[in-house]
């Protein structure tokens, strides 16, 4: 698994988002075509492996629970693509995390992962990812969140590099957070959710401010 950031909008593109609105976490729908989304979002990274644009389709649909799509200005600008180990279902398996550069100083990543938590809580208490040793931006993430969530980020080698057949692979070490007290993924939600509530009180002061100023500025 690899958190990056990835090359698909330029500030010239009239389809890049502005990064001036609100941030929308939310699950994954093949209707709304997330599955080309994420694919093209892990294709143009440069370093994500290849996968079919199947692949992001069938997660867009049969594993939407697990998977997370943030949006910004209306577009995809990162994913999680995930699922619950049959064997583990008190466990998510994180396997890819993309973010495009458009939404980077937003901590896109690390939003994402405590959405996933409180979708899945409080039947999943565990989070689980292989991550390289030198992708120190994800060891960064992974570790924050279990800080955020006071819970522990235990690391051991999952799949040593000497198993894949390519020439230099690195070994995919399993970061496991967890376990996860339900109590606080809630007191995390309910604060949450306050703050964007009083966001969103602000906003419309401050709308009903402009608009008596423009009726203002009409009337003289």
């Amino acid at each position: 698994m690899t958190l990056l950031h990835v090359g698909s909008s330029s500030p010239g593109d009239p389809t890049s988002p502005s990064g001036q609105g609100p941030l929308k976490i939310r699950p994954p729908h093949l209707e709304y075509g997330d599955g080309e989304a994420m694919w093209r979002l892990a294709r143009e990274s440069g370093v994500l492996e290849e996968n079919a644009e199947y692949t992001y389709h069938m997660f867009s649909h049969f594993f939407r629970e697990t998977c997370v799509v943030a949006e910004l200005d209306g577009l995809a600008v990162g994913f999680i693509a995930g699922f619950r180990p049959p064997d583990r279902p008190d466990t998510v398996f994180v396997w890819q995390i993309a973010v495009d550069p458009a939404a980077r100083g937003r901590g896109v990543a690390a939003l994402m992962l405590h959405g996933l938590v409180e979708r899945l809580s409080p039947d999943v208490q565990y989070v689980d990812a292989t991550v390289t040793p030198s992708n120190e931006a994800s060891q960064r993430t992974f570790r924050k969140v279990a800080r955020d969530l006071d819970a522990l980020c235990n690391e051991t080698v999952l799949f040593p590099g000497e198993r894949f057949g390519g020439p230099s692979h690195e070994d995919e070490v399993l970061f496991r957070i967890g376990p996860i007290d339900p109590a606080l993924v809630e007191a995390r939600r309910s604060a949450r959710e306050a703050e964007e509530e009083r966001q969103a009180a602000e906003q419309q002061i401050q709308q009903r401010g402009g608009d008596a100023a423009g009726q203002v500025a009409v009337a003289q």
